[in-house]
C-alpha cells in the first residue's frame, strides 16, 4: 500500500507517457512542493508518488532535442533503487521543474550519476 503524502501540494503537471514492459500508460506527471506525483488521467487516482528523499536522480534519456527522461528512485528502506522511463514533449520544462528541488533528492546515496549530471547541467547551461 502506498502512502500518500497529504501536505503536498501539486506546482507543476506534464501529460506524460510512462514506458514499461508491460506496455506504455498514459500519465499526469505533478511535481510537487513534496515529491513527485503520478495520476491516471482519466480517474486522476494517484498511481505513484514519491518523496523527494527517496529520488536518487532525474535526467533526460538521450541527446537532443528527445522526449525521454528517466527517474530513479530508492525502493523501501534498502539500498535497492529502480528506475522508470517517461516520455513527454515537454521534457526540458519537466526537468527544469523537478530539478528544483534536487536539493531535497537522496543525492546520489546509491547512484553517483545524480551529482554528475547537474554538474554538466549547470556547465552546459551557464
Amino acid at each position: 500500500k502506498m502512502n500518500i503524502i497529504r501536505e503536498n501540494k501539486d506546482l507543476a503537471c506534464f501529460y506524460t507517457t510512462k514506458h514499461s514492459w508491460r506496455g506504455r500508460y498514459k500519465r499526469v506527471f505533478s511535481v510537487g512542493t513534496h515529491g513527485i506525483t503520478t495520476y491516471n488521467p482519466n480517474t486522476l487516482e494517484v498511481t505513484n508518488q514519491w518523496p523527494y528523499g527517496d529520488i536518487c536522480s532525474i535526467n533526460p534519456v538521450g541527446k537532443g532535442q528527445g522526449t525521454e527522461f528517466s527517474l530513479t528512485f530508492r525502493k523501501g528502506s534498502g539500498k535497492k533503487s529502480e528506475t522508470l522511463k517517461f516520455s513527454t514533449e515537454h521534457r526540458a520544462e519537466l526537468l527544469t521543474e523537478a530539478l528544483r528541488f534536487r536539493t531535497d533528492f537522496a543525492e546520489g546515496k546509491i547512484t553517483g550519476r545524480a551529482s554528475i549530471f547537474y554538474v554538466l547541467n549547470k556547465k552546459i547551461n551557464s
